[in-house]
């Protein structure tokens, strides 16, 4: 299991009174946000604050499917977040991310999979594949390559 922790280094400064962020959590800007919503597109779980700090480790990882680690660090970060979301993708479970949101903002709190992680870059060069499957797939795009196919067979005869 290959999990990513994205808590700043710096947390342990800020809660004994040093200088650091409010939130030690990856903030994910916009342009970020859209892309890790085309790559994984299912909320498949939504934790409330006081929930999570209620629910133990053992029940996360066995009802949800979330490692011990994860849910240790979700249960951390609880403090700094209105709610704890798990993104994933709806038939693989593909690098899964915890997102911490506070208001309108998130932030990346862990990720995790049984493979390597894939690296964010790297997602961020296959968004206009990902655009391309969706509109290519979808009724109208279908729509569109038969009327492709029907005028390069007229084009033919």
């Amino acid at each position: 299991m290959f999990v990513e922790n994205y808590r700043d280094g710096n947390a342990a400064a800020f809660l004994a009174g040093g200088e650091a962020s409010a939130v030690p959590y990856a903030r994910i800007s916009d342009e970020e946000w859209r892309v890790w919503r085309m790559f994984l597109p299912h909320k498949s779980e939504q934790f409330e604050r006081s929930a999570l700090m209620n629910i133990s480790a053992d029940t996360l990882e066995l009802s949800y499917g979330i490692p011990f680690s994860v849910t240790g660090e979700m249960q951390r970060a609880a403090q700094y977040f209105d709610r704890v979301e798990i993104w994933r993708k709806r038939a693989l479970n593909k690098d899964p991310i915890a997102v911490g949101v506070r208001g309108n903002e998130r932030y990346l709190i862990a990720r995790w999979g049984l493979d390597k992680l894939i690296p964010f870059e790297q997602i961020k060069k296959s968004v206009p594949m990902i655009l391309a499957f969706k509109y290519g797939t979808s009724a109208l795009g279908a729509l569109g390559c038969l009327g492709a196919l029907w005028f390069l067979a007229w084009g033919l005869l």
